[in-house]
Order: structure tokens, then sequence, then C-alpha cells
């Protein structure tokens, strides 16, 4: 897969981490998840479309998906994944993929996005489009007290 698609999600990322939660998680080694496509428990997963197709799976442990969630509600202690917090992971991922749309349309590539989708303990039977792809392109990224957030990427 071309960098030329994979440095927007990393930009993204970064940028609203900062911008949202005051913290830009670390960049880890990109790696190809294997086929079939498995994703961490909780999962936003949104459909890309226009001159790039595909699917981007933001995907976390259900305790990194409290920290994210409380850095999203300002700080504020989560310790389930009750509606506010799955609806504030969720902005999260709309958050990150309009940046990242924003980015490619600087580039003069149009896309856009559909709404995303939360789903705890998802299958691979919920992400059809990883099915479609050779290689899902994982983005690991790193907090500073630990938890990992990734971005699993597939462009059909």
């Amino acid at each position: 897969m071309n960098a030329d698609f994979i440095n927007p999600f990393i930009q993204g990322v970064q940028s609203v981490f900062t911008s949202v939660a005051n913290e830009a998680p670390a960049l880890g080694s990109l790696f190809v998840k294997a086929a079939p496509y498995s994703a961490m428990p909780v999962t936003i997963s949104l459909s890309i479309i226009g001159e790039i197709t595909g699917e981007v799976v933001y995907t976390m442990k259900e305790a990194d998906a409290f920290y994210v969630a409380s850095l999203m509600m300002m700080g504020m202690p989560v310790t389930a994944l009750d509606e506010m917090s799955q609806s504030a992971v969720s902005e999260l991922g709309n958050m990150i993929s309009g940046h990242v749309a924003t980015i490619f349309y600087g580039k003069g590539i149009k896309i856009d996005i559909t709404p995303p989708s939360f789903k705890l303990n998802a299958t691979a039977a919920d992400f059809p489009n990883m099915a479609k792809v050779s290689k899902v392109i994982c983005i690991p990224l790193k907090f500073s007290a630990g938890q990992v957030f990734e971005v699993d990427i597939a462009i059909v």
C-alpha cells in the first residue's frame, strides 16, 4: 500500500488527539495483519468512498477504550463502555476520519466517509471490506501511559 494513503491517517490521529486530548500518541511499527482479519474487542469502523475506497477500523482493548473515552470527556473517569463513552469514542473516529478526508482533499484526492459504527467483540464478518483485500495495514499508536490505539486500513 502506498505511503501516500497511510500518512494522512497517522497525521489525522496525532492531530486530533493533540487538539482534543492534549496528547499525541507515539507511532509504533506498521505491520500487515494476516487474514482472516481480526480486531481488538472495541472497534469503530467506517467506510471510505470516492476516489479511494475501503474500510478503516479504529480498534483497542476495552481498558484502553476507557482511557480514550475519558480523554474525550475532559478527564471524567470512565469504567464502563456505556452509551456516553461509546458515543465519545465513536465521535473520535468520526473526527479523525474527517480530518483524514481533509488531508486527502488537500492532496487533490476526493473522498467521503460513512458514519462510524461502534462494535464490541466484532467478528471478521462485521468487516466485509477487510476480506476483499490481500493486506490490512495496521498503524499502532501508543499513549504515554501505555494504552494502544490501532488504525487498521483496507484500501480496496
